[in-house]
């Protein structure tokens, strides 16, 4: 049978052009280090390494969120100490203005401090981030959170909080309510709040008061009566109940006296009128700004008669122990992003590992054995010249060569 010297020929140039293109592939392969250089080179192969990247991908999304989670946390605990050294302040010059040695002049200097105080709290509540969103706004980062018309403070921003997705199912929140925060702190020892009447006319002071267990959420009023001739004066203790309120507790009223009914206990010092009240009842939400700018208020009573310098004593007492109650707000608050700020390094760490495990697993996946792939292409190189010299051969026989 005829053997073609067409067909020779054309075989001789496909396994060259074969062996060519085997030897350009580990070529490439050596090159770039790759051991997949397209789909087709390993099919399931190529496959697990598209899933390996956008696990990689996810990874490193999480990293750069928790770069912002990091910084926006941070800065929430600088502006929350700046926070609490002004209420530290502020405190210090409560107590020094309920001083009984002040004279009014001396009072109201204490009082401009405090207005300046109050301006910084507004200041520092309405911090921005690094993006120019506020710190205390909620979900609402591009509105003002706290707004002052003159008279009161009001919240702009929502009750939602800003969250960053730091690892596969764990979210830590950058940006708080202010609302909750800064507007909701609640009164007295953060149980029950003691106050005298706005109406009094005796000297009575209401000291300190606490609260157990046993307290009966609700609104009590403590009412002074005069006795009989040369009597001490009497208390009766009344609930809120309608029509008629129900007699919670009464007796004598001696000045000094620690009065406890229902649960609570409080010391009462100095003489009351007859009529004078004092109510106690469930803590109520304070407003920081509140509770700031009724201190400056209180300092500025002329305290003229005894009544007038009891109403301010007592004033300032609650205003103290309110901000006390701010105080623990903002501290609590900062421990809260100090463990926020744990959360994210520690999800770090996590993610840093399983970015490691996937790359890792990914190399054995994709990248070349390099002693593999130069074995192999010297094999593949011997192949090629060892067609090359046949196909020249082959080419010459002729028997016109011969004749």
């Amino acid at each position: 049978m005829r053997v073609p010297t067409f067909s020779q020929y054309s075989q001789g140039l496909n396994l060259m052009q074969e062996q060519t293109a085997s030897l350009q592939r580990t070529q490439l392969q050596l090159t770039s280090g790759l051991r997949i250089m397209k789909p087709s080179d390993d099919p399931s192969g190529a496959v697990k390494v598209l899933n390996l990247n956008a696990n990689i991908g996810m990874i490193d999304q999480f990293t750069r969120n928790s770069s912002v989670a990091q910084a926006t946390l941070s800065q929430q605990d600088s502006v929350l100490g700046n926070i609490n050294d002004s209420l530290q302040r502020i405190r210090e010059l409560t107590v020094q203005g309920m001083s009984p040695t002040n004279h009014d002049s001396a009072r109201n200097d204490i009082a401009l401090e405090i207005d300046q105080r109050y301006k910084e709290l507004l200041s520092l509540t309405n911090t921005r981030d690094a993006n120019g969103e506020y710190l205390f706004a909620g979900g609402a980062g591009d509105i003002v959170p706290f707004l002052d018309n003159g008279t009161s403070v009001s919240y702009q921003g929502d009750q939602t909080s800003r969250e960053l997705q730091i690892g596969d199912g764990a979210k830590v929140s950058v940006r708080d309510n202010g609302d909750q925060l800064f507007m909701q702190i609640p009164g007295g020892d953060g149980n029950v709040q003691v106050k005298a009447g706005i109406n009094n006319h005796g000297s009575l002071l209401v000291g300190e008061f606490s609260s157990n267990p046993n307290f009966v959420p609700g609104t009590y009023t403590i009412t002074f009566t005069a006795g009989a001739s040369g009597q001490p004066m009497n208390y009766t203790v009344t609930d809120s109940a309608t029509p008629t309120p129900n007699t919670v507790a009464s007796g004598i009223y001696r000045d000094g006296q620690s009065l406890a009914f229902g649960g609570v206990q409080m010391a009462l010092t100095g003489p009351p009128a007859a009529g004078d009240t004092v109510s106690v009842q469930t803590a109520q939400a304070q407003s920081l700004f509140d509770t700031v700018k009724g201190i400056g208020t209180a300092l500025r009573t002329v305290s003229g008669s005894a009544s007038n310098q009891s109403s301010m004593q007592n004033l300032m007492a609650q205003g103290l122990g309110n901000l006390d109650q701010a105080l623990n707000a903002v501290n609590n608050q900062r421990a809260a992003v100090g463990a926020r700020l744990n959360s994210v390094d520690n999800m770090d760490g996590i993610n840093a590992d399983f970015k490691l495990q996937m790359t890792t697993l990914k190399s054995g996946t994709q990248d070349l054995d390099f002693a593999e792939a130069i074995s192999k292409f010297n094999q593949q190189m011997a192949s090629l010249q060892a067609a090359q010299e046949a196909y020249a051969k082959t080419t010459q026989l002729s028997l016109f060569k011969y004749l």
